[in-house]
């Protein structure tokens, strides 16, 4: 689930409206306001090229010379391109490394193509009858990832495809064409909560015999046990790598599996009772090495480190053990490593460490009163340091080996416009716990003038976003603030880069935590001389649709106004695989997921709702906005819809939502 947005031409009565002539201004400015992050890349051992707002240069370490570099103009190679499959989707057909073979999938079958001579490698496959192989299921795409159904290993005797069982799972229908005098039927085997989720088998086709053997992903049945999920497939030479999952998410196996006989071996297990284990494929940093161990990331002590897999003797050894995330893997050499974590004044500074090759040792390079973006040359030498923060722009400059100064390189990282704007500020606030700090971010218009009160409006999320390490930089306000608003996004728990605890406190409680941390930010506006806390609006989609909606109902003294798109509204009506993960199974947490609905507490509407939905989306569904909808009508609750006809996942038009938010917070009379 991720947060799109809609854009589109001026509603025909927001030109009638009060800021709507500075929105468009922002617009205008939106060019000019130009904050370039200085980051480059090493050419060799001595040359660093980087571009700044006056243009392209190299800077030699020997030297310490700058010099201009000019750009070339000539015949470019024409890339070798592939497109992705649709969103949920895999590739329908994988070449063998040398080229020679091609493996399809095609009405439910695999065929391999040698030289215009097409074989049938499976022929049980059938659509109609819910049985493919060499393809996967939507929630596999969209919840795992996996854009894979098939693969040759590198000297293309094997090919491995997956077999997907959509039986058991009920169809979701959406009604698209809605413009045509005559509708269709999207049908789709979508997982929801407390229903069967799709069987998932593993089968190696190996050329040179012609038969087909099937991995024993799973030690016995098809249950909630481990191998309830078979997802990031790979070949390490010519055995078959794959990870696995229990259906709650709790357990996580990386495998290693014998193409011949089918036979697993378990390199590597881990449990989380108390939350789950995160679905991202372990891989190994130092880039395909097959030396029969992996370097990767792990958080066994509570926070992301780096970590040993020895593949042969399925045992896991730790590396680095900080009490923050390590947020990625810069060099490692016989030297040593070299490193980023999330740990320097606030947890969204990345600083530069260099350790020991096992991780002893561990030094920190840089100043943690700022952010890093950092790269070593080829030869560890030299380190190219961007440091920045909210309030300082971006700086180039050079660090010898111990993070010593050697050279600033360029501090022109704004543009005219860019250097007299008021960069984002950031307020750090409690949670309601009183415990746990937390940021926002706020946008002002550029003509601000201090003293005078804003009305607010929150951009939100909320939701996990797996993989993701935030930082905090310097950056320019949000063009929206054009129409009159402070614009406010929040960090929340439930987010990356702050360790286990922070991020899984949403653990069996979404619509409680994560609201309560956005709540928290809007009761602290109370603080700010700017905020004026009687017209505050929130919006955001998908995720961001959900979180809106919640903080409306369930914070309606904070909260005045939301526009909710493309949201979920019961958890009951999301896929399993995105679901379970985070709410554990419904027929274990019924309390957990009725907290959660928004209709749980659709009578407690007190302020202006716009809620909008694609009627051709197929990730969250209309009937979520149709099913709040049906509750605040049944509740006597004034609220207004927007749809979007034929449109897929999707956000409200930006001008619209604007028109919305000035006519019932500038305009109108606050409500409640």
């Amino acid at each position: 689930m991720v947060a799109l947005s809609g854009f589109g031409v001026a509603q025909d009565r927001f030109p009638t409206m009060p800021g709507y002539e500075g929105y468009r201004a922002a617009q205008a400015m939106r060019r000019d306001l130009t904050v370039n992050r200085l980051r480059g890349q090493w050419t060799n051992n001595q040359e660093y090229k980087y571009s700044d707002i006056n243009g392209s240069f190299a800077y030699n370490v020997a030297t310490g010379e700058i010099t201009e570099v000019r750009a070339t103009v000539g015949p470019q190679p024409d890339p070798l391109f592939q497109q992705n499959p649709a969103r949920g989707r895999q590739f329908d057909r994988v070449k063998s490394a040398d080229g020679s073979m091609t493996a399809i999938y095609r009405d439910g079958n695999v065929y391999l193509d040698r030289a215009g001579n097409e074989t049938a490698i499976t022929n049980g496959g059938s659509v109609e009858e819910r049985v493919r192989y060499g393809i996967a299921s939507w929630v596999y795409g969209e919840e795992l990832n996996q854009r894979d159904a098939m693969g040759f290993s590198a000297d293309g005797r094997y090919l491995w495809f997956y077999k997907f069982d959509d039986r058991p799972v009920k169809f979701y229908y959406l009604t698209v064409g809605q413009r045509n005098q005559q509708v269709a039927l999207d049908t789709e085997a979508y997982p929801k909560p407390g229903t069967e989720n799709p069987i998932v088998d593993l089968m190696v086709y190996d050329l040179e015999t012609g038969k087909t053997q099937t991995v024993k992903v799973r030690p016995g049945s098809f249950d909630n046990g481990v191998g309830h999920y078979v997802y990031a497939i790979s070949w390490m030479g010519n055995e078959l790598m794959f990870h696995r999952m229990d259906r709650r998410q709790q357990v996580r196996d990386l495998c290693i599996a014998n193409p011949q006989t089918g036979d697993v071996r378990v390199v590597d297990h881990v449990e989380n009772k108390a939350g789950w284990v995160e679905f991202g494929p372990l891989r190994d940093i130092r880039g395909n090495k097959n030396d029969g161990k992996m370097l990767v990331m792990t958080d066994d002590n509570g926070f992301d480190n780096l970590s040993w897999i020895d593949l042969k003797a399925g045992k896991r050894t730790a590396v680095t053990m900080h009490k923050a995330d390590l947020v990625s893997m810069i060099r490692m050499d016989e030297t040593g490593l070299w490193y980023t974590v999330a740990d320097g004044n606030n947890p969204y500074y990345h600083q530069l460490y260099r350790a020991n090759t096992d991780g002893s040792m561990p030094k920190r390079l840089t100043d943690p009163q700022y952010h890093h973006s950092v790269s070593v040359s080829p030869d560890g030498k030299h380190i190219a340091d961007v440091f920045e923060n909210e309030s300082a722009p971006p700086v180039l400059r050079m660090l010898d080996t111990t993070g010593k100064p050697v050279k600033t390189i360029s501090d022109s990282s704004l543009s005219q416009t860019a250097a007299k704007v008021k960069p984002i500020q950031w307020i750090k606030y409690k949670s309601f716990d009183g415990t746990t700090d937390l940021w926002m971010e706020v946008s002002f218009p550029v003509d601000y003038k201090p003293g005078t009160k804003l009305p607010v409006l929150f951009g939100v999320y909320g939701g996990p976003i797996p993989g993701r390490a935030p930082s905090i930089g310097y950056s320019m306000p949000d063009t929206m603030t054009g129409a009159g608003f402070a614009i406010v996004d929040v960090r929340m728990r439930g987010g990356n880069g702050r360790g286990r605890a922070f991020r899984q406190a949403i653990y069996k409680n979404l619509g409680r935590v994560e609201i309560d941390d956005i709540a928290a930010a809007a009761a602290a506006l109370k603080d700010q001389p700017w905020a004026d806390t009687k017209r505050v609006g929130i919006y955001g989609t998908s995720y961001g649709g959900y979180s809106s909606v919640m903080c409306i109902l369930r914070y309606p003294e904070l909260f005045q106004a939301a526009s909710a798109s493309s949201m979920v509204s019961d958890w009951r009506n999301y896929d399993t695989t995105y679901t379970e993960r985070y709410m554990g199974l419904l027929e274990e947490n019924k309390a957990g997921y009725d907290f959660g609905s928004a209709m749980t507490y659709a009578k407690d509407l007190k302020g202006w709702l716009m809620i909008y939905y694609g009627t051709a989306d197929n990730n969250t569904h209309p009937a979520n906005s149709l099913q709040l909808s049906d509750a605040l009508t049944k509740a006597g609750k004034y609220y207004e819809v927007q749809v979007g006809v034929d449109a897929g996942h999707s956000g409200l038009n930006q001008s619209r939502m604007l028109e919305f938010f000035i006519e019932r917070l500038v305009m109108n009379p606050p409500r409640g």
